[in-house]
């Protein structure tokens, strides 16, 4: 089975398991709120402090869902910020959800996102202006490179035979392979088996250099060690200089409509979904409690 088979498998796994654990809670909490403010309001026959308690009742439903939610963030917030708050990077919220971290790393922009799936990507800024792709040699990847036109280098050195490279400038990417300092970090940061995760990618692009990791091993949880981020961290600034004291690269390349799209959205108000969220929540709490305030005022005028 491939990686990307795998990741599917175990994404499809998580949901079917959050969506249980959320049914069997959900349903059963449900019915009782439900047949008690049935109880409430026709055991006492709509009277204001009944209707009241129903009102409370559903409001603490909603605060004690909330609070659990939020607290599940903040738990994977304060574990994230003790791997990469060390690094000298400083943590936010991201995509209101996840997190991101900016600081310097060896005189460096470095930035890291964490979103849904789970994907991490490391970045460091780079003055170099082409596109190179590395990976462990998936089949899948490949796969993919092929329907795209796009085929490995071809490398006849044994050190390098647990890579495929992808470049836009062959000649430039050999000169890279050819450092054995740049190939080292190259086979550590694509090497698998020694985190929870089931890709790793090294990515360049205009501007900056990318480690890319993403699936889990695990069906729930994301472990990450503090002395891990260092050396993806230590391992993609030791490629960048590397690759910048070659003579620049011959073929370059400038961003994509969709590469800047991307870092615009990453740029946008980090709790922007959240606000969303937030704000169509209200609205229908407050068509709810418009509509419970006409119905009691129509049943205490009597047109009931």
């Amino acid at each position: 089975m491939s990686t990307l088979a795998r990741d599917a498998g175990m994404a499809g796994g998580r949901s079917v398991v959050a969506w249980l654990i959320a049914f069997a809670i959900a349903v059963p909490v449900g019915l009782i709120a439900i047949m008690t403010t049935v109880w409430l309001v026709t055991a006492f026959d709509s009277s204001l402090w009944a209707l009241l308690v129903v009102a409370l009742l559903w409001l603490g439903l909603f605060a004690v869902a909330a609070a659990v939610f939020i607290g599940a963030i903040k738990r994977r917030a304060s574990k994230l910020d003790a791997v990469f708050v060390p690094l000298g990077l400083e943590g936010a919220a991201y995509l209101s959800f996840f997190r991101q971290y900016h600081g310097a790393a060896y005189g460096r922009q470095a930035d890291v996102y964490l979103r849904r799936g789970p994907v991490l990507e490391i970045d460091v800024a780079t003055t170099l202006r082409t596109r190179l792709g590395v990976t462990g040699p998936q089949a899948d990847t490949s796969f993919f490179a092929g329907l795209a036109g796009r085929r490995p280098l071809a490398l006849a050195d044994p050190e390098l035979a647990a890579l495929s490279v992808f470049a836009l400038d062959e000649t430039w990417a050999r000169a890279l392979l050819a450092d054995p300092s740049a190939t080292g970090a190259l086979r550590r940061l694509t090497a698998l088996g020694g985190t929870v995760f089931t890709r790793q990618h090294v990515l360049l692009r205009p501007g900056a250099l990318t480690l890319q990791l993403s699936g889990n091993r695990r069906l729930f949880g994301l472990d990450i060690t503090a002395e891990q981020a260092r050396l993806w961290v230590d391992d993609l600034v030791r490629v960048a200089q590397a690759a910048e004291t070659l003579p620049a690269p011959q073929l370059t390349d400038e961003a994509s409509a969709e590469e800047q799209f991307a870092l615009k959205l990453r740029r946008q108000n980090p709790h922007f979904a959240l606000w969303v969220g937030l704000a169509i929540l209200g609205f229908f709490v407050v068509v709810s409690i418009v509509v419970f305030a006409a119905v009691f005022l129509f049943a205490s005028l009597g047109g009931f």
